[in-house]
């Protein structure tokens, strides 16, 4: 039995050391000192995830940012100067190395009094027993556990010097058996006879007597056995101070370090979030819609205005692959009085938008960060959208509100679908006393078969299985293309729930289904807190054309690209960041003359005019027409005169019409900007070379 728990012992601390990088040896060799420093700092508090992360990181000011974003995770009381977490660990670090190692060729960290030291700190009480008699010298230390750490009321370590010398070796009753604790003659004790061990032990230290079998005071025990519970003791000990660690940050931080500026994140904020893709009927575009709920806000106070703020930007970014498809981000600013704080924002608030999205298969990633003190959250989820013409009805929801008004506002709204606003709480909890209401709706399309529409609400809870199970159908309106279904749940009792929409067709087919959860509290009342958004203007329809059109360019469908260009710009021809994408995406696309007529429409805007005569001198060279791009490029040129693409198409261009001398000029100018542009250097060569034969000539 002994061999077997040494065994199992064994194989616990093989995957502690696995969890804790065993066979990141290599990478940490290519560290610089300080960071190698830190991985021994929290060798026994890092996370598998966390450290994983770490050796992913590719430069020293992510690692920085990592590790600043590491001690924040552990900070008890996050938002004050001190953590107090980080002053303990290090503390402990140190003394571990300055009193545990000095008996040992290892560092003190590394010892097993070091180990347990930094995992528990002091102990409550420290027994120090020297050898004496027939007894190797024993350390045992006793500590506090309880319930909530997942450990015994009351535990002991013990330690001791196998053979009476070197360094202490931790103890473990199952694993090292009361006889390492006795100098013994071979053949004077049986290794097995633990009560004729005990008894020997109780007569020299009846301290030791107490430990020699189980680690835990007043834990039974059959025939003086060892405690089988040693082994599992440690592992409960080893993973302590990762246990309450969310390392999802980690691998979060990862993703959005690329978006945002790591460099100056301090802290990570855990969120609840919910997401839709619901099509707009009028639009015809599919939506997703989007709210997220940071765990906490951080506010500062204005003296000039007397109120509370922060700002919140928000930073959506959508991928194919590794390919940003759409990118963009919006800022959320709050000001509140003292009174509106602490009625409104108790609870948080929630962050809502919505964006048109092309139809495929997406990674959706959004960035949230609280410009005050660069807190920052992250939420990321696969998405996909079906083609926009079915041959089946489709269905949209449900959703799960806690109150749905009619809004007849002009205007664009998340989470306001055909004329109604559903108030959102992305963790679907609710209180009993909440009137829970259900949104879904149905685009018909071109069947033509009969269906009708089911809603079930089903408890979920194993112990209450099918003691709730509640169905509703609805008709189908004739003659209608989309129909939006609402429908007022009845009281629930607490517990959870699920919410499936179906389109069931003849012969009972089902054509479509959707489904979510949610749970009801047993608290009468549950908090939700207000939606933030920014509503988007009737007259800014165009903006989602735009960002249609961007996602088809950068999927490589031009076609579609231009066609939703054009319906932007047919609504707004003035704004500066459409006409410029379009204008550039024709060029991209060998159309001179169309990209000549829309690039006008930025002409007389006084900011934009650099750009309207360079994209502008970009397309006549194109077209050949090389003395009307001299002229529009040096007219760029004039309000701006270091860009290099303007300089070096001027050059080319008054190589197009013999003037080379000048042409010399323009891009030895740009070289001067640039000297690592080793084709313009040939090319002025080589008109150097010809001007010079030229020169020749004429002599």
């Amino acid at each position: 039995m002994r061999k077997f728990f040494i065994c199992l012992f064994s194989i616990l601390l093989l995957l502690t050391w696995i969890s804790l990088g065993g066979n990141s040896k290599s990478l940490i060799e290519k560290l610089d000192p300080k960071y190698k420093e830190w991985l021994e700092l929290v060798h026994y508090i890092i996370t598998p995830t966390e450290k994983k992360v770490f050796f992913e990181l590719t430069n020293n000011r992510d690692r920085d940012t990592f590790i600043n974003l590491f001690w924040k995770l552990r900070d008890p009381t996050k938002g004050t100067p001190q953590n107090e977490f980080k002053e303990e660990h290090i503390k402990r670090f140190q003394y571990a190395n300055r009193y545990y190692g000095y008996e040992s060729p290892l560092p003190g960290w590394k010892t097993d009094r070091g180990k347990i030291y930094i995992l528990l700190g002091p102990p409550v009480s420290k027994n120090e027993i020297p050898m004496k008699n027939d007894l190797y010298p024993i350390e045992i230390w006793e500590y506090f556990g309880g319930p909530e750490k997942g450990l015994p009321t009351v535990f002991r370590m013990v330690f001791y010097k196998k053979y009476g010398s070197g360094r202490f070796k931790l103890y473990i009753p199952a694993v090292d058996g009361p006889i390492s604790l006795v100098r013994t003659q071979i053949g004077e004790v049986e290794p097995n006879d633990y009560y004729e061990i005990y008894k020997k032990i109780k007569e020299i230290e009846p301290a030791v007597a107490e430990i020699c079998l189980t680690l835990i005071p007043g834990e039974p025990l059959f025939n003086f056995s060892p405690s089988l519970q040693g082994p599992l003791l440690m592992s409960k000990i080893y993973e302590l101070p990762k246990k309450r660690i969310n390392a999802s940050y980690a691998k979060n931080f990862l993703n959005y370090k690329g978006i945002v500026e790591t460099s100056v994140t301090t802290d990570y904020v855990n969120i609840a979030s919910d997401l839709y893709i619901l099509k707009d009927p009028i639009l015809g575009l599919n939506f997703v819609h989007f709210a997220i709920l940071p765990e906490r806000i951080t506010v500062e106070y204005s003296e000039e205005k007397d109120k509370y703020y922060f700002n919140f930007n928000l930073i959506v970014v959508l991928k194919k692959g590794e390919d940003v498809v759409l990118q963009y981000d919006k800022n959320f600013p709050f000001y509140y009085t003292k009174e509106e704080l602490d009625e409104q924002l108790s609870h948080g608030i929630i962050i809502t938008d919505h964006f048109p999205v092309i139809q495929g298969k997406f990674r959706f990633i959004t960035v949230l960060q609280n410009s005050l003190n660069k807190e920052i959250s992250y939420f990321e989820k696969m998405i996909e959208t079906v083609p926009p013409e079915t041959s089946l009805p489709k269905l949209y929801g449900p959703l799960i509100s806690y109150r749905i008004n009619i809004n007849n506002q002009m205007g664009y709204n998340p989470f306001t679908i055909m004329g109604r606003s559903i108030k959102i709480d992305p963790k679907r909890v609710f209180g009993l006393r909440d009137l829970l209401s259900t949104l879904f709706y149905i685009e018909k399309g071109n069947y033509n078969k009969n269906f009708h529409v089911e809603l079930e609400v089903e408890g979920l809870d194993e112990s209450k299985k099918n003691e709730y199970l509640k169905k509703y159908t609805f008709v189908f309106p004739e003659g209608k293309t989309y129909w939006c279904f609402t429908k007022d749940l009845e009281k629930l009792k607490y517990g959870n729930y699920s919410l499936k929409a179906k389109i069931v067709g003849e012969s009972g087919i089902i054509l479509d289904v959707k489904e979510n959860e949610f749970q009801v509290s047993p608290h009468s009342y549950v908090p939700h807190p207000p939606l933030a958004s920014r509503k988007l203007g009737e007259e800014n329809k165009f903006m989602f054309y735009f960002y249609m059109a961007a996602q088809y360019q950068a999927v490589k469908q031009y076609s579609k690209a231009e066609s939703f260009y054009e319906k932007a710009l047919q609504l707004n021809n003035a704004f500066p960041s459409l006409i410029k994408s379009y204008a550039s995406f024709l060029l991209d696309r060998k159309k001179y003359d169309k990209m000549l007529s829309v690039i006008e429409n930025l002409k007389g805007q006084e900011k934009e005019m650099f750009d309207y005569y360079a994209l502008k001198g970009r397309a006549l060279y194109y077209k050949k027409d090389y003395n009307a791009c001299v002229e529009s490029l040096l007219e760029a040129n004039k309000i701006y005169d270091s860009d290099i693409s303007v300089i070096n198409t001027l050059g080319f261009a008054l190589i197009g019409i013999g003037e080379k001398a000048e042409a010399i000029k323009a891009l030895s100018a740009s070289l001067k900007i640039d000297a690592h542009q080793n084709n313009i250097s040939e090319i002025l060569k080589q008109l150097k070379n010809e001007t010079r034969g030229d020169t020749n000539e004429k002599k």
